[in-house]
């Protein structure tokens, strides 16, 4: 073989590595359109550009009690209430998405259960620099909480380059109740 066309093999193979390189760090769609994580802990305020957003605590419970509704709400799983803090930071805002992504990839949803709308953090109409003490209901296995992210957004749908508070909830296993009662969302 001749020296040029060592040299064209090697120029090939050069571009062939550059184009398979670039391929892998090109972003895709997903990575596009995905919300952007604001990432915090348990007990400290997760500050996103919308909202700023702090976990208290997360209880555990067979039943729910809500306020000024009978009888208490049972799951074929448990639920999970988050106590939090929550304040929106330029205009008012609900906050529309709550979920908990557990360790194995698995989703769950805010609970949307009667009565819920009223009393939860979702149902509140959050006003700049007011926060607001309240809480957010799950429903989910309470063994699959070890390693949970919790997911908080304002929109539900059409969330591109949003911000997302995203909170681990450590590894620990939680006390599961027998009942976990609600306090309505209050901003005192």
């Amino acid at each position: 073989m001749t020296r040029r066309k060592l040299l064209n093999i090697a120029l090939t193979l050069a571009v062939l590595v550059a184009i398979v390189g670039l391929y892998r760090l090109t972003p895709t769609q997903k990575d596009i359109q995905e919300p952007v994580a604001v990432k915090g802990i348990v007990g400290r305020a997760v500050q996103t550009p919308r909202f700023d957003l702090t976990i208290e605590g997360v209880r555990v419970g067979k039943k729910l009690r809500i306020p000024e509704s009978t009888p208490d709400r049972d799951s074929l799983t448990d639920f999970v209430v988050l106590d939090a803090v929550v304040s929106a930071t330029r205009e008012p805002i609900h906050l529309a998405s709550v979920q908990i992504r557990a360790a194995d990839g698995t989703t769950y949803l805010g609970a949307n259960r009667n009565g819920l709308d009223q009393i939860d953090l979702t149902g509140i109409q959050l006003s700049p620099g007011i926060p607001v003490h309240g809480s957010f209901v799950v429903e989910m296995p309470a063994d699959k909480l070890p390693g949970a992210i919790v997911q908080v957004m304002e929109k539900a749908v059409l969330n591109d380059l949003e911000p997302q508070a995203t909170v681990p909830l450590g590894s620990g296993r939680p006390d599961v109740q027998d009942v976990v009662a609600l306090t309505p969302a209050s901003d005192s």
